[in-house]
């Protein structure tokens, strides 16, 4: 269950944060728990009225002004929005949580558009606003980014190849930002999630399955904001469980990733 944040967090990163992919889910959690603290939002998303919605009750629950920006996070011209929301507010903190799976199948049974709609989500736009967004933080000599990926990151996997790469990707992008920007005040995390029970992954066909329990969006947002600033990458599954991938052959580790996202998504596994 979250609690409160340490006082010296909001003088650390505030006034504002801006939470891309913020109007539910993880992205929703962080808003309510950052509102929580005194923290100033602005909230980007795709659906409007969604959007809309979760900053009524954030203002109503917590009396914080809470701005909210309709953005499709992998429209074109997203470089130049990035710089014009940027220099639209004081952020002191940024969390960049967008890049759901969306449904699963087989790289070649899919459009490719599918794939690059991912690279676009996970990869192009989250290095736009890390550009910019750092460049202010780095002026003033404080403030944290943190991108959320997911432990499919760790390996490929069958069924969500471009999505596991895609997400690889803001690992290993937050490990150099974090080396670079740490001798200017500048705090880089990425926040791994595991599984985590939110509205898209449940949008997207995901079915229970026995021994898989899903993590809670307010814990995995409270943990994360905990971490920033400790290490390069904070994993809610904990360390054991990402020694126990990485200390696994990776042929043998791509052929569990495979089966456990058949599993998932209710697919017949390939011979």
């Amino acid at each position: 269950m979250p609690t409160s944040l340490p006082t010296a967090f909001l003088s650390r990163y505030g006034p504002r944060a801006l939470i891309l992919g913020g109007s539910e889910g993880i992205g929703l959690a962080f808003a309510n728990q950052l509102a929580a603290a005194g923290f100033h939002l602005t909230l980007a998303a795709r659906s409007a009225a969604t959007l809309e919605q979760a900053a009524e009750a954030i203002r109503s629950d917590y009396q914080v002004d809470v701005q909210a920006i309709s953005l499709d996070l992998t429209s074109a011209g997203i470089e130049v929005r990035a710089r014009e929301i940027i220099a639209g507010g004081e952020y002191g903190l940024v969390v960049y949580n967008a890049g759901a799976t969306h449904g699963v199948g087989l790289f070649l049974d899919q459009p490719a558009d599918r794939a690059l709609n991912l690279v676009r989500l996970n990869c192009t736009t989250p290095t736009a606003f890390a550009h910019h967004a750092l460049a202010a933080m780095r002026a003033r000599r404080r403030g944290g980014l943190i991108l959320v990926s997911s432990m499919s990151g760790l390996v490929g996997s069958g069924y969500v190849a471009a999505y596991a790469a895609a997400k690889s990707f803001e690992i290993v992008l937050a490990e150099g930002l974090h080396w670079e920007l740490a001798r200017d005040g500048v705090d880089v995390m990425c926040a791994v999630a595991t599984l985590t029970d939110t509205p898209a992954m449940r949008r997207s066909g995901m079915v229970e399955v026995e021994g898989l329990t899903p993590m809670e969006a307010g814990d995995f947002a409270d943990g994360a904001l905990r971490a920033l600033g400790t290490a390069p990458v904070w994993y809610a599954a904990g360390d054991a469980a990402v020694s126990a991938v990485r200390s696994t052959p990776r042929p043998a580790a791509t052929a569990q990733a495979s089966l456990t996202s058949a599993q998932l998504w209710g697919i017949t596994p390939l011979a």
